[in-house]
């Protein structure tokens, strides 16, 4: 359990603790007058247990349909008018099925942060379990007609202080996964000289580095100090972005969506390199911000970095506040 349930609960919130957002989502809507109780979406949040839950989540079934059954059991006496929740990654249909049973008077919605390719496989059987169903992937809502596109959103002040020093010339902060040091590599080969590119790829523990390398062999060529082993805060993650002048987006390549940190540059003023090609059909791209690299030959002009940013009109800005995806995921019920 995630925290006490607030006396009279009418909103339960189904997400993990991702870099604080859940609270985010938690605490604007109690802003609008809802009382928000929040629980995790898998029984435990370890390394091991999310490893079960992909490799095979049939282990963890019944510790998980366990915990949400015990949830809308402590919940079921509070008025919940809604159950949101983001990604459910630990959630069976089984156990929708048993909330909705223990809930039926709650409206339940499904917001997808991630795309089918990089979720458990159960996950495209969930959708029709739910009232409403969202995705950040123009993907998977292309090829399943029954989700909703819905990009992410930014929650932050993302207007850095006007004397801010802007010391860091390109920026790249995030978990260590997949191909990314590769991709970071050839990236900065093709940087302009003298720029300074700073780096920072998480690992949950420093023996994982050679077990990454067996995977990736480039991180033979790996610096030391570009390697961290304790998570940075959001406020460190701020002061990061606001002393930059660029930063870098990797996507997993499973995925079309435009991730979060994509999302929270667009009110920054901050210049964006992505290899997601999707970007380019976004609204807000503009060829003078945002420079989309293929992965494996990257190529950037000259030109992007010598023009200055061309800053984004205020309806756009609006479009991926918070407060405007909760107005479309959760809309005030009349």
């Amino acid at each position: 359990m995630c925290e006490p349930i607030s006396d009279r609960a009418d909103t339960l919130l189904i997400c993990a603790s991702f870099f604080g957002y859940a609270q985010a989502i938690k605490g604007r809507l109690e802003t609008r007058g809802r009382r928000v109780v929040h629980f995790e979406d898998r029984p435990a949040a370890t390394n091991f247990a999310k490893g079960l839950l992909r490799i095979a989540p049939i282990v963890m079934r019944s510790a998980s349909d366990r915990y949400f059954r015990d949830i809308a059991i402590d919940v079921r006496d509070q008025p919940i008018k809604d159950v949101l929740v983001i990604k459910g990654e630990g959630l069976s249909p089984t156990a929708i099925r048993e909330m909705r049973s223990l809930l039926p008077d709650a409206r339940f919605t499904l917001y997808f942060w991630d795309s089918y390719l990089n979720m458990p496989s159960d996950s495209i059987q969930k959708v029709d379990l739910f009232d409403r169903a969202f995705s950040f992937d123009p993907r998977d809502t292309a090829r399943d007609r029954r989700l909703a596109y819905r990009p992410l959103f930014y929650v932050r002040n993302c207007a850095a202080p006007p004397d801010q020093k802007q010391d860091i010339d390109v920026l790249f902060f995030g978990t260590m996964h997949g191909d990314r040091h590769a991709v970071l590599r050839r990236i900065s080969r093709v940087l302009p000289k003298g720029l300074r590119f700073e780096k920072f790829l998480y690992l949950p523990a420093p023996w994982l580095y050679p077990v990454r390398m067996l995977r990736d062999p480039t991180l033979i060529f790996g610096q030391k100090r570009d390697f961290i082993y304790q998570p940075k805060s959001k406020t460190e993650i701020d002061d990061l972005v606001a002393r930059s002048r660029i930063v870098v987006d990797i996507e997993r390549p499973v995925q079309t969506g435009y991730t979060i940190r994509a999302i929270e540059l667009l009110c920054s003023n901050r210049k964006l390199i992505t290899t997601n090609p999707e970007m380019v059909n976004a609204d807000f791209f503009d060829p003078a911000n945002i420079a989309v690299v293929d992965r494996f030959a990257p190529e950037i002009a000259p030109s992007f970095f010598q023009k200055s940013y061309a800053p984004l009109r205020e309806e756009i800005l609006n479009r991926y506040s918070l407060d405007r995806w909760i107005d479309e995921v959760l809309p005030d019920q009349t």
